[in-house]
């Protein structure tokens, strides 16, 4: 049975979405970071490509990985470079596609990185990446690729606060702070709901080390998911996406539209894709 992950589609620039995926296509197969980490160690014969944007690629990767985009891996002409490690962002789709396109070329044996890149560094292995103060980057997925995720594979983390109750005037209906908050179990019925992301459950290591649990987080568009993000990366885990648009687009059940400029409905750094920084494509 295929195993699965997630990995980042790069939108413009700056922006990381997500989008669910089956870990190891038809013709590949999953390889854990420990494994990884260890066959490297032992200089066995193998090729990482690394299947993520370039200007990912150049912004960090594992050391002597090969740069082969997702979107190119169908026309690239590689030779026969025998057993390969494919990774890309760790959450989305970019693994199963780019995978499948280079298992289907004489002469490799594809193998995908579970957690793609974002497993590697929250395992804290050895990347490029320099050192200095760099823009920040976080992790952003849509409402849609998230109604598209299957039981067990992220957790949703619920960081919003109920909305204050009305006093004065009578409320503008059509504001998401003067309603309910969106039921998430009825919402997503598949996926586990969690209060915060300490309380996630534990991964199945099987035979080495786990892969971090892909955790999304959901804020009123107050940036709380954003802070939630800095503390997870400063504690090494790299495996968690922001919903984007938060309670809003909740309320909206994905729908684009106009939105009012009000702080319980998202900052332009919390819904705008000029605004996200420079972070990786999922």
């Amino acid at each position: 049975m295929a195993r699965r992950a997630f990995l980042f589609i790069p939108a413009p620039a700056a922006l990381c979405l997500l989008v669910v995926c089956s870990l190891a296509p038809l013709g590949a197969h999953a390889i854990t970071v420990a494994d990884l980490r260890a066959r490297i160690a032992r200089q066995e014969k193998l090729t990482v490509i690394d299947i993520r944007t370039p200007a990912l690629f150049a912004r960090s990767h594992i050391p002597g990985a090969i740069n082969v985009p997702a979107s190119l891996c169908a026309q690239k002409r590689l030779p026969a470079l025998g057993e390969v490690v494919v990774y890309g962002g760790g959450l989305g789709r970019d693994e199963t596609e780019g995978a499948a396109a280079l298992a289907s070329k004489p002469g490799l044996s594809v193998n995908v990185l579970e957690g793609g890149f974002a497993a590697w560094e929250s395992a804290q292995a050895l990347t490029t990446e320099g050192k200095g103060m760099r823009p920040e980057v976080l992790n952003y997925i849509s409402y849609a690729q998230l109604k598209s995720a299957k039981a067990g594979e992220v957790v949703l983390v619920d960081l919003r606060k109920p909305p204050l109750p009305v006093q004065g005037a009578v409320a503008d209906s059509a504001s998401s702070g003067s309603q309910p908050l969106t039921d998430l179990s009825s919402e997503f019925p598949n996926l586990k709901v969690i209060r915060s992301p300490f309380d996630a459950p534990a991964a199945s290591a099987g035979g080495g080390a786990a892969t971090p649990t892909l955790l999304v987080l959901i804020d009123r568009g107050d940036g709380t998911a954003a802070t939630m993000a800095r503390t997870l990366k400063s504690n090494g885990n790299k495996r968690y996406a922001i919903l984007a648009g938060g309670e809003l687009i909740l309320t909206r059940h994905g729908q684009a539209g106009l939105q009012r400029n009000s702080p319980s409905q998202g900052s332009p750094s919390q819904t705008s894709p000029q605004r996200r920084g420079s972070h990786e494509g999922l």
